[in-house]
Protein backbone atom coordinates (compact mmCIF):
# COMPACT_ATOMS: atom_id res chain seq x y z
CA UNK A 1 0.00 0.00 0.00
CA UNK A 2 1.50 3.41 -0.91
CA UNK A 3 2.46 5.41 2.17
CA UNK A 4 0.28 8.39 1.22
CA UNK A 5 -2.89 6.26 1.49
CA UNK A 6 -2.17 5.29 5.10
CA UNK A 7 -3.97 8.26 6.63
CA UNK A 8 -4.88 6.31 9.75
CA UNK A 9 -1.82 4.14 10.29
CA UNK A 10 -1.33 3.45 14.00
CA UNK A 11 1.15 1.65 16.20
CA UNK A 12 -1.29 -1.24 16.30
CA UNK A 13 -1.60 -1.56 12.51
CA UNK A 14 2.20 -1.38 12.14
CA UNK A 15 2.54 -4.15 14.71
CA UNK A 16 0.02 -6.29 12.83
CA UNK A 17 1.97 -5.86 9.61
CA UNK A 18 5.18 -7.00 11.27
CA UNK A 19 3.50 -10.21 12.45
CA UNK A 20 2.45 -11.53 9.03
CA UNK A 21 -1.13 -11.28 7.84
CA UNK A 22 -3.59 -13.58 6.16
CA UNK A 23 -5.48 -12.22 3.16
CA UNK A 24 -8.48 -11.36 5.32
CA UNK A 25 -6.29 -9.75 8.00
CA UNK A 26 -4.54 -7.69 5.34
CA UNK A 27 -7.87 -6.41 4.02
CA UNK A 28 -8.97 -5.39 7.52
CA UNK A 29 -5.73 -3.60 8.37
CA UNK A 30 -5.69 -1.84 4.99
CA UNK A 31 -9.26 -0.59 5.49
CA UNK A 32 -8.41 0.73 8.95
CA UNK A 33 -5.30 2.51 7.66
CA UNK A 34 -7.11 3.96 4.63
CA UNK A 35 -10.57 4.81 5.98
CA UNK A 36 -10.10 4.85 9.74
CA UNK A 37 -12.23 1.76 10.32
CA UNK A 38 -13.73 -1.34 8.78
CA UNK A 39 -17.41 -2.25 8.96
CA UNK A 40 -17.94 -5.89 9.88
CA UNK A 41 -21.33 -7.41 9.04
CA UNK A 42 -22.88 -10.64 10.28
CA UNK A 43 -25.84 -11.85 8.24
CA UNK A 44 -29.16 -12.64 9.88
CA UNK A 45 -30.06 -16.30 10.26
CA UNK A 46 -33.34 -18.14 10.56
CA UNK A 47 -33.58 -17.41 14.27
CA UNK A 48 -32.04 -13.99 14.79
CA UNK A 49 -31.29 -10.62 13.20
CA UNK A 50 -27.98 -9.68 11.67
CA UNK A 51 -25.69 -7.07 13.15
CA UNK A 52 -22.93 -4.74 11.96
CA UNK A 53 -20.14 -2.95 13.78
CA UNK A 54 -17.08 -0.81 13.27
CA UNK A 55 -13.52 -1.93 13.91
CA UNK A 56 -10.69 0.58 14.27
CA UNK A 57 -12.48 3.77 15.30
CA UNK A 58 -11.17 3.58 18.85
CA UNK A 59 -7.64 2.86 17.61
CA UNK A 60 -7.49 5.63 15.02
CA UNK A 61 -9.22 8.47 16.88
CA UNK A 62 -9.82 7.34 20.46
CA UNK A 63 -13.62 7.27 20.11
CA UNK A 64 -15.97 4.33 20.76
CA UNK A 65 -16.69 1.65 18.20
CA UNK A 66 -20.34 1.50 17.08
CA UNK A 67 -22.70 -1.47 16.63
CA UNK A 68 -26.24 -1.72 15.32
CA UNK A 69 -28.61 -4.69 15.21
CA UNK A 70 -31.36 -5.55 12.76
CA UNK A 71 -30.78 -2.96 10.04
CA UNK A 72 -30.45 -3.95 6.40
CA UNK A 73 -26.80 -4.37 5.51
CA UNK A 74 -26.72 -1.38 3.15
CA UNK A 75 -28.38 0.87 5.72
CA UNK A 76 -26.11 -0.35 8.50
CA UNK A 77 -22.98 0.18 6.40
CA UNK A 78 -23.91 3.79 5.66
CA UNK A 79 -25.02 4.49 9.23
CA UNK A 80 -21.84 3.16 10.82
CA UNK A 81 -19.56 5.02 8.43
CA UNK A 82 -21.51 8.23 9.07
CA UNK A 83 -21.32 7.67 12.83
CA UNK A 84 -17.57 7.05 12.61
CA UNK A 85 -17.07 10.28 10.64
CA UNK A 86 -19.00 12.28 13.23
CA UNK A 87 -17.03 10.75 16.08
CA UNK A 88 -13.81 11.52 14.25
CA UNK A 89 -14.94 15.13 13.89
CA UNK A 90 -15.44 15.52 17.62
CA UNK A 91 -19.22 15.01 17.88
CA UNK A 92 -20.25 13.23 21.09
CA UNK A 93 -22.84 10.77 19.82
CA UNK A 94 -23.61 9.58 23.35
CA UNK A 95 -25.32 12.92 24.03
CA UNK A 96 -28.77 13.67 22.64
CA UNK A 97 -30.24 12.34 19.41
CA UNK A 98 -28.83 12.55 15.93
CA UNK A 99 -30.46 12.81 12.51
CA UNK A 100 -29.42 11.69 9.03
CA UNK A 101 -27.75 8.54 10.30
CA UNK A 102 -30.62 6.04 10.04
CA UNK A 103 -33.07 7.22 7.39
CA UNK A 104 -35.10 10.31 8.26
CA UNK A 105 -35.56 9.50 11.95
CA UNK A 106 -33.39 10.31 14.93
CA UNK A 107 -30.90 7.89 16.44
CA UNK A 108 -29.55 7.41 19.95
CA UNK A 109 -26.14 6.00 20.81
CA UNK A 110 -26.07 4.02 24.03
CA UNK A 111 -23.10 2.35 25.80
CA UNK A 112 -22.85 -1.42 25.26
CA UNK A 113 -22.35 -3.94 28.05
CA UNK A 114 -18.93 -5.67 27.64
CA UNK A 115 -20.63 -9.09 27.69
CA UNK A 116 -22.31 -8.20 24.38
CA UNK A 117 -19.03 -6.93 22.96
CA UNK A 118 -17.42 -10.31 23.60
CA UNK A 119 -20.47 -12.10 22.22
CA UNK A 120 -20.95 -10.15 19.00
CA UNK A 121 -17.74 -8.36 18.08
CA UNK A 122 -15.23 -11.17 17.78
CA UNK A 123 -13.26 -9.58 14.95
CA UNK A 124 -12.86 -6.36 16.93
CA UNK A 125 -11.87 -8.34 20.04
CA UNK A 126 -9.14 -9.93 17.89
CA UNK A 127 -8.04 -6.52 16.63
CA UNK A 128 -7.72 -5.17 20.19
CA UNK A 129 -5.87 -8.29 21.39
CA UNK A 130 -8.69 -9.19 23.76
CA UNK A 131 -8.47 -5.88 25.60
CA UNK A 132 -11.41 -3.72 26.58
CA UNK A 133 -12.67 -0.97 24.26
CA UNK A 134 -15.77 1.24 24.42
CA UNK A 135 -18.74 0.57 22.15
CA UNK A 136 -21.96 2.48 21.46
CA UNK A 137 -25.12 0.88 20.10
CA UNK A 138 -26.97 2.86 17.44
CA UNK A 139 -30.55 2.48 18.68
CA UNK A 140 -33.17 3.48 16.14
CA UNK A 141 -36.86 4.36 16.58
CA UNK A 142 -39.94 3.37 14.60
CA UNK A 143 -41.17 5.47 11.68
CA UNK A 144 -42.92 7.85 14.07
CA UNK A 145 -39.63 8.48 15.91
CA UNK A 146 -40.75 6.53 18.97
CA UNK A 147 -37.96 4.66 20.72
CA UNK A 148 -38.24 1.15 22.19
CA UNK A 149 -39.22 2.40 25.65
CA UNK A 150 -42.25 4.28 24.31
CA UNK A 151 -45.54 2.48 25.10
CA UNK A 152 -46.71 2.86 21.49
CA UNK A 153 -43.42 1.76 19.90
CA UNK A 154 -44.03 -0.25 16.73
CA UNK A 155 -42.76 -3.77 17.54
CA UNK A 156 -41.82 -4.29 13.89
CA UNK A 157 -38.78 -2.13 14.68
CA UNK A 158 -37.84 -3.85 17.90
CA UNK A 159 -34.17 -4.60 18.43
CA UNK A 160 -32.24 -6.18 21.27
CA UNK A 161 -30.92 -3.52 23.62
CA UNK A 162 -27.32 -4.16 24.63
CA UNK A 163 -26.98 -1.80 27.59
CA UNK A 164 -25.98 -3.00 31.09
CA UNK A 165 -29.24 -1.66 32.56
CA UNK A 166 -31.54 -2.70 29.70
CA UNK A 167 -34.39 -5.02 30.69
CA UNK A 168 -33.75 -8.59 29.60
CA UNK A 169 -36.75 -9.57 27.50
CA UNK A 170 -37.31 -12.50 25.15
CA UNK A 171 -35.81 -10.34 22.38
CA UNK A 172 -32.46 -10.08 24.18
CA UNK A 173 -32.49 -13.71 25.33
CA UNK A 174 -33.22 -15.03 21.85
CA UNK A 175 -30.61 -12.78 20.27
CA UNK A 176 -28.01 -13.97 22.79
CA UNK A 177 -28.89 -17.58 21.99
CA UNK A 178 -28.86 -16.99 18.21
CA UNK A 179 -25.16 -16.04 18.52
CA UNK A 180 -24.34 -19.10 20.66
CA UNK A 181 -23.00 -22.12 18.72
CA UNK A 182 -24.30 -24.37 21.52
CA UNK A 183 -27.88 -23.14 21.10
CA UNK A 184 -30.39 -24.55 18.63
CA UNK A 185 -31.10 -20.97 17.56
CA UNK A 186 -27.56 -20.57 16.22
CA UNK A 187 -28.23 -22.71 13.15
CA UNK A 188 -31.92 -23.51 13.11
CA UNK A 189 -32.54 -26.24 10.53
CA UNK A 190 -36.15 -27.25 11.09
CA UNK A 191 -38.81 -26.22 8.57
CA UNK A 192 -40.92 -24.31 11.09
CA UNK A 193 -39.71 -21.15 12.87
CA UNK A 194 -38.07 -21.67 16.27
CA UNK A 195 -40.96 -19.99 18.09
CA UNK A 196 -43.55 -22.31 16.59
CA UNK A 197 -45.79 -23.69 19.35
CA UNK A 198 -45.69 -27.48 19.64
CA UNK A 199 -47.57 -30.03 21.73
CA UNK A 200 -45.92 -32.14 24.44
CA UNK A 201 -47.27 -34.78 26.73
CA UNK A 202 -47.11 -33.81 30.39
CA UNK A 203 -44.53 -36.53 31.25
CA UNK A 204 -42.26 -35.17 28.50
CA UNK A 205 -42.72 -31.60 29.64
CA UNK A 206 -41.78 -32.53 33.23
CA UNK A 207 -38.79 -34.63 32.07
CA UNK A 208 -40.38 -37.75 33.57
CA UNK A 209 -40.11 -39.42 30.15
CA UNK A 210 -37.83 -38.94 27.14
CA UNK A 211 -39.39 -38.18 23.77
CA UNK A 212 -39.93 -41.46 21.93
CA UNK A 213 -42.70 -40.47 19.49
CA UNK A 214 -42.88 -37.44 17.19
CA UNK A 215 -45.73 -36.71 14.81
CA UNK A 216 -45.88 -34.04 12.10
CA UNK A 217 -49.61 -33.80 11.50
CA UNK A 218 -50.85 -33.48 7.92
CA UNK A 219 -54.02 -31.49 8.66
CA UNK A 220 -52.52 -28.42 10.34
CA UNK A 221 -48.76 -29.05 10.34
CA UNK A 222 -48.72 -29.35 14.13
CA UNK A 223 -45.87 -31.18 15.88
CA UNK A 224 -46.51 -33.61 18.74
CA UNK A 225 -43.80 -34.89 21.09
CA UNK A 226 -44.77 -37.80 23.33
CA UNK A 227 -43.10 -40.33 25.60
CA UNK A 228 -43.64 -44.01 26.29
CA UNK A 229 -46.99 -43.40 27.98
CA UNK A 230 -48.06 -41.31 24.96
CA UNK A 231 -50.57 -38.71 26.18
CA UNK A 232 -50.94 -40.29 29.61
CA UNK A 233 -54.56 -39.19 29.61
CA UNK A 234 -53.64 -35.56 30.34
CA UNK A 235 -54.20 -32.54 28.16
CA UNK A 236 -51.20 -31.64 25.99
CA UNK A 237 -48.74 -29.00 27.15
CA UNK A 238 -47.77 -26.21 24.73
CA UNK A 239 -44.11 -25.33 24.35
CA UNK A 240 -41.86 -23.25 22.11
CA UNK A 241 -40.12 -25.41 19.48
CA UNK A 242 -36.58 -24.25 20.13
CA UNK A 243 -36.79 -24.86 23.89
CA UNK A 244 -37.53 -28.48 23.11
CA UNK A 245 -34.59 -28.78 20.71
CA UNK A 246 -32.27 -27.19 23.27
CA UNK A 247 -33.22 -29.91 25.74
CA UNK A 248 -32.85 -32.77 23.22
CA UNK A 249 -30.63 -32.00 20.24
CA UNK A 250 -31.30 -35.44 18.71
CA UNK A 251 -34.65 -34.05 17.57
CA UNK A 252 -32.76 -32.13 14.88
CA UNK A 253 -32.58 -35.43 13.01
CA UNK A 254 -36.29 -35.05 12.30
CA UNK A 255 -35.94 -31.68 10.58
CA UNK A 256 -37.14 -33.18 7.30
CA UNK A 257 -39.97 -35.29 8.73
CA UNK A 258 -42.74 -34.78 6.14
CA UNK A 259 -46.28 -33.78 6.89
CA UNK A 260 -48.34 -36.86 7.66
CA UNK A 261 -45.39 -38.84 9.02
CA UNK A 262 -44.30 -39.87 12.49
CA UNK A 263 -41.09 -41.20 14.02
CA UNK A 264 -40.55 -43.59 16.91
CA UNK A 265 -37.61 -44.85 18.93
CA UNK A 266 -37.29 -47.27 21.83
CA UNK A 267 -35.37 -44.88 24.08
CA UNK A 268 -33.64 -41.50 23.98
CA UNK A 269 -30.39 -42.63 22.33
CA UNK A 270 -31.96 -45.20 20.01
CA UNK A 271 -32.29 -44.52 16.26
CA UNK A 272 -35.49 -43.02 14.91
CA UNK A 273 -37.76 -45.17 12.75
CA UNK A 274 -39.98 -43.16 10.39
CA UNK A 275 -43.37 -44.19 9.14
CA UNK A 276 -46.21 -42.60 7.24
CA UNK A 277 -49.56 -42.30 8.97
CA UNK A 278 -52.14 -44.49 7.26
CA UNK A 279 -55.21 -42.79 5.83
CA UNK A 280 -57.40 -43.67 8.79
CA UNK A 281 -55.04 -42.21 11.41
CA UNK A 282 -54.26 -39.17 9.23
Amino acid sequence: MPEHTKRFETERTRRFRQSGLSERDERTISNVETFGCEVVQVKRNSAGPGWSYTLGVHDTCGQPEVITVGLREETAHFSLNEAADRLRNGINLAEGRHRDIVGEVECEFRPVDPKWVRRLMGWAVWYYDGGAFPVLQAVYPDRDNRFPEHPDFDSNFRQPLLQPDAPETAVERDFWASADPDSSLFNWMLPDPPHTLVFLSKPVQSDAEPITYVSHDIEDGAWQFLGTSMSGGDKPVISCFHHLIDKDSSLKELADLPLGWYAERAERDAPWVRRKHDEESA
